[in-house]
């Protein structure tokens, strides 16, 4: 805010509705929050801190408006933002162009009772030794996970879903993953045997693949790229962060926000709003349980825009007939980011069954 404007409310605070001051701090008065007022001289520190940061993740203007709305105030302010982000030049270096989303509606249920599991590698060898990063998403928050590796093996991926999936959020109903063999083994059979869990492998062309987490491989991948450096690996826990407290498209609400019914403090942050055990525990019960149901009703209205457009534009046309010779599309290859040059097509086969949603079982020509 311009310093002339910022001068004339304090000085005609007495007749402010909107205004208030705390502390020799103007605030304005939205809804029942408080929003800092922000003078022209603050404005860089207060963009490095909600865009550059490393907790804040060099996120789009939607998203960056979005943190900053919701705690300050000044005039033209969407303006200056949408201005900062984009001259901003590690998002210009760094940032994808716009593409298409696939989709992969998944039945809504609750907290943690769906997962997406994924591999992102190899990636840049950090000084610790890593390559690649096992990447987890729960389809209802959008809270997601991350654990840099050295090697992508069996043995890595189910002890990362042992200790950062089940043993802090507890067992899911089902996890979603690829084909590859870190995830197609008898180790991970043995644990989600163990744990009651239904593992779904993903085919390229079912409905019901694994988008969601594939998505995030890309955000994520950004978001260590804007950051820099070749140790990666040290900056996964804020790019989490980052991740976690900001509005997910199609929940409209913060992973955070539902997991933990509150909105996460960071460091700009000051205690405000002290609240006592039984008063904390009081709200916790009320507002979850309509945090979940709204983000549910989110989730559906989301699956629902998002399953027409899809049908629309990129709705598979060609069937096979039982009999015809065709290649398999190894899709998983696609996250194979070394650059080597692999065939992607298997093969051939022969169309052996069909199934539902255009998929097809087959067999080998001499079987």
């Amino acid at each position: 805010m311009e310093e002339s404007e910022y001068d004339r409310i304090i000085k005609n605070i007495a007749n402010e509705k909107k205004y208030e001051i705390i502390e020799g701090i103007v605030y304005r008065r939205k809804d029942e929050k408080r929003l800092r007022v922000i003078k022209r001289f603050e404005f860089e520190g207060l963009m490095y801190m909600m865009h550059d940061n490393e907790l804040s993740g060099h996120f789009g203007m939607n998203t960056t408006y979005e943190k900053i709305r919701e705690r300050y105030y000044w005039k033209n302010m969407r303006k200056d933002i949408e201005k900062y982000v984009r001259m901003c030049r590690n998002c210009q270096m760094r940032g994808r162009p716009i593409g298409r989303n696939e989709l992969h509606p998944i039945r809504i249920g609750e907290p943690f009772e769906v997962i997406g599991i994924d591999i992102v590698g190899p990636l840049n060898e950090t000084g610790k030794g890593n390559k690649y990063i096992v990447v987890a998403i729960d389809y209802f928050t959008k809270w997601v996970e991350a654990r840099a590796l050295r090697e992508a093996t069996a043995n890595e991926v189910t002890e990362f879903l042992w200790e950062d999936i089940i043993c802090r959020h507890g067992c899911p109903k089902k996890i979603i993953s690829d084909r590859g063999t870190h995830f197609n083994n008898r180790m991970m059979e043995k644990l989600v045997e163990r744990c009651g869990i239904n593992h779904r492998l993903s085919t390229p062309y079912h409905p019901e693949t694994n988008g969601l987490v594939e998505r995030f491989n890309r955000t994520l991948c950004e978001l260590l790229a804007k950051l820099g450096g070749q140790d990666w690996d040290r900056n996964i826990p804020s790019v989490l962060f980052a991740y976690r407290t900001k509005k997910h498209k199609s929940s409209n609400m913060q992973p955070f926000y539902v997991t933990y019914g509150r909105e996460a403090r960071i460091p700009l942050d000051k205690d405000e709003n002290k609240m006592t055990m039984m008063e904390r525990v009081k709200t916790l019960i009320e507002d979850l349980l309509k945090i979940r149901f709204k983000v549910k009703e989110n989730l559906m209205k989301a699956q629902v825009k998002q399953k027409g457009y899809h049908d629309e534009k990129y709705k598979i046309k060609e069937e096979f007939e039982i009999g015809e010779k065709v290649l398999l599309y190894e899709a998983w290859r696609e996250k194979q980011w070394s650059g080597k040059l692999q065939e992607k097509w298997k093969g051939p086969y022969v169309i052996h069954e069909k199934l539902l949603n255009g998929s097809y079982r087959l067999k080998e020509l001499n079987g």
